[in-house]
């Protein structure tokens, strides 16, 4: 398979490594909202969402950079990557991600491009738990497709 150099691949898995301990850190912040919750508790799940996403492209982008370095749509660029990382590309990369976890990953991207670039934007409790009840579902599925990448390229 033609790939990046040895340390090249070290480093890719330790930055993989790194965002995954984050991401578990994060999702400690990830309690059940009641339908009343008030702005504070809200935005402290918004930005635990936030952020897992922001960890998780982060590992997409340097997965990306490292083998393919390739986004042509600039103007959609995060959803590029992110369908990027479900793509098997013989001779170089195998995927990353299976296809089970496209719609809960793209429903927190989408999530993370709204509460990032929206000022005036209400948080609202049921929305907030669907998503953290899709990360806990699919979640694991994530984190685990992401480690069993990270060992692949120090095989």
């Amino acid at each position: 398979m033609i790939g990046p150099e040895p340390a090249a691949r070290a480093s890719l898995a330790a930055v993989i490594r790194h965002n995954l301990a984050a991401i578990e850190r994060m999702q400690e912040a990830l309690p059940v909202l009641a339908p009343e919750a008030g702005y504070a508790a809200s935005a402290g799940v918004a930005y635990a969402l936030h952020n897992i996403y922001c960890a998780l492209e982060n590992s997409f982008d340097q997965i990306s950079r490292t083998f393919e370095n390739h986004v042509v749509e600039t103007d959609r660029w995060h959803r590029e990557l992110m369908l990027k990382m479900f793509l098997d590309i013989p001779g170089v990369r195998p995927r990353v991600l299976p296809e089970s976890v496209r719609l809960a990953l793209n429903e927190l991207r989408s999530f993370r491009h709204v509460f990032r670039h929206s000022y005036d934007f209400k948080l609202d409790a049921k929305k907030l738990n669907h998503l953290v009840d899709q990360w806990r579902l699919e979640g694991q599925a994530v984190l685990e497709a992401l480690s069993r990448f990270a060992a692949w390229l120090n095989a």
